[in-house]
């Protein structure tokens, strides 16, 4: 295992030999570019060296006894959406996409049968149980909530846009740009990088690149300065590379 993070190590150091490090009078443009690169080689990396999370006998058993819906279609289509992300190249994305969809269609279809034959053959305490969840009670959290043509909203997705809508409203348009002059940013160091990132939980939910916070406390290890630099630069300009 140290042997394999060394030799990630030297391939991540030797893709920065021709990329200079930010400095205090580095613009918006060289941050945006310095953020694109260090994405590209830490997605490099992780998919050079990381060993992907597979499948495997024990996972295929609980997932039989845990989940009463789970069936043999299932599993031939779990294995197509498996074969379709490791030729994706070959195939394409759209590849990928399509069998993903049509297997979360079918885990859908296959949770619906399964409750219908379990409310179907309830009997005794069942009954009661099916009730239990069958039955609307009032949601102490509150109201539900609603998206702005007043339908309830519905999944993770719905439900952020109303929470934005309603504490976060958009404010009107502006161009304010933010003041320059501070000097809060030169106390920013690297003790003081490693300890926000020593601070960040490990289940932060990363973004589309699927870069953790665990996975960039590894980087900075490698690279403290090219990493606070970034940071400090950021934080000068009042510039958020990802926004």
């Amino acid at each position: 295992m140290k042997e394999l993070r060394g030799k990630a190590r030297e391939c991540y150091l030797r893709g920065w030999d021709c990329t200079p490090i930010l400095t205090d009078s580095s613009t918006r443009n060289e941050v945006a570019v310095a953020d694109g690169a260090l994405r590209e080689a830490m997605t490099s990396i992780l998919d050079g060296y990381v060993r992907k999370k597979q499948w495997c006998s024990r996972s295929k058993q609980w997932y039989s006894r845990s989940k009463p819906w789970w069936n043999e279609d299932l599993r031939v289509l779990r294995k197509d959406l498996g074969r379709a992300r490791r030729n994706w190249r070959v195939a394409g994305i759209s590849r990928v996409q399509a069998a993903q969809r049509e297997f979360l269609h079918a885990i859908q279809r296959a949770k619906r049968n399964c409750w219908n034959r379990f409310m179907q053959e309830a009997d005794g305490n069942k009954v009661w149980m099916a009730a239990r969840y069958t039955t609307s009670r009032r949601d102490k959290a509150g109201q539900a909530l609603r998206c702005e043509d007043v339908t309830i909203a519905e999944g993770h997705w719905e439900q952020q846009q109303a929470l934005l809508l309603v504490h976060f409203p958009q404010g009107p348009p502006g161009n304010n740009e933010p003041a320059s002059g501070g000097q809060a940013f030169k106390r920013l160091n690297a003790a003081l990088v490693g300890t926000f990132l020593g601070a960040a939980e490990n289940t932060s939910t990363p973004e589309e690149d699927q870069i953790s916070a665990d996975i960039v406390q590894v980087f900075w290890q490698w690279d403290k300065q090219r990493i606070t630099m970034l940071v400090r630069t950021c934080i000068r300009l009042g510039f958020h590379p990802g926004i």
